[in-house]
């Protein structure tokens, strides 16, 4: 059982750490709040709350994934290193991606309630 409680632990340090040092993730989470905002004001469907709360997750999840990758070239090389930066942009590519869908998924959910 202590094992399990840990993990909880460290997970919940590791979100935290993203929280505090992170704005983009603080951003991204208030876009998610103004969302569900949003999608309580229009009463949206169920399959729209899960397909809105799948995409806010994923951008979420790439985030402290992204986060991560830098940490950890960071601690490889302190040296500017054409791979280390490969790494990092291909991370927060995936990022942005993910955020452009989010935004075009959520977009299209919310004009379906309003027109």
């Amino acid at each position: 059982m202590d094992k399990i409680v840990n993990s909880f632990k460290y997970a919940s340090r590791g979100i935290l750490y993203v929280y505090k040092t992170q704005r983009n993730f603080r951003i991204q989470l208030l876009i998610l709040l103004l969302a569900i905002l949003i999608g309580l004001l229009l009463n949206i469907s169920s399959a729209h709350w899960v397909m809105l709360l799948i995409v806010s997750c994923l951008v979420l999840t790439l985030e402290i994934i992204n986060t991560a990758v830098e940490n950890i070239v960071d601690m490889i090389t302190d040296e500017y290193h054409e791979s280390a930066e490969k790494a990092k942009d291909a991370a927060a590519g995936a990022v942005l991606l993910a955020s452009f869908f989010s935004v075009a998924i959520g977009s299209i959910i919310f004009l379906s309630y309003i027109f």
